[in-house]
């Protein structure tokens, strides 16, 4: 179903629930073909303690964060921002980031992804266990990584 078309209404628990390449879970509820390309939604639970992703840069995505529970900590280029609930956090395309949550208690986010597509990143890295999270000297889980993340348009800046 396309929003544009009809609308669309997805409940607390509706959309497709991955685990979280950095721990706790994700729940995709809105994907490109919901959207017809635009955006997709994306909600995050992320563990107290997690230091998120590897610092990386989305080339083809501008990506939103939203806090609804907890703290998150994000790094935009040389910044970094502690954001309480009710706090957005806008990241432009070719800026590195990491989000991250140092706190004592989990943290939940709104994720939003313009264009869509970064849905297929996040299943495909679920389903093929990319280590997103870990600093590696291993060459061939650095090949694997950094193809995965190119092919999605994706580069970790570490």
């Amino acid at each position: 179903m396309k929003v544009e078309s009809e609308g669309l209404f997805v409940g607390p628990d509706g959309g497709k629930t991955l685990p979280n390449p950095v721990g706790g879970r994700m729940l995709v509820k809105l994907r490109e073909g919901d959207t017809g390309g635009s955006y997709s939604v994306h909600e995050s639970v992320i563990p107290a303690g997690s230091p998120g992703p590897l610092p990386h840069i989305h080339h083809n995505h501008e990506e939103t964060f939203y806090v609804l529970e907890g703290e998150l900590t994000v790094r935009v280029g040389e910044r970094r921002f502690t954001a309480p609930v009710g706090s957005f956090v806008v990241i432009p395309r070719g800026v590195v980031h990491q989000p991250s949550n140092p706190g004592a208690e989990s943290t939940r986010v709104l994720l939003i992804f313009s264009p869509s597509g970064m849905e297929h990143f996040f299943e495909e890295a679920a389903e093929q266990r990319i280590p997103l999270q870990a600093v590696t000297t291993d060459p061939d889980v650095l090949e694997r990584r950094d193809a995965f993340a190119a092919k999605y348009g994706c580069e970790f800046a570490v």
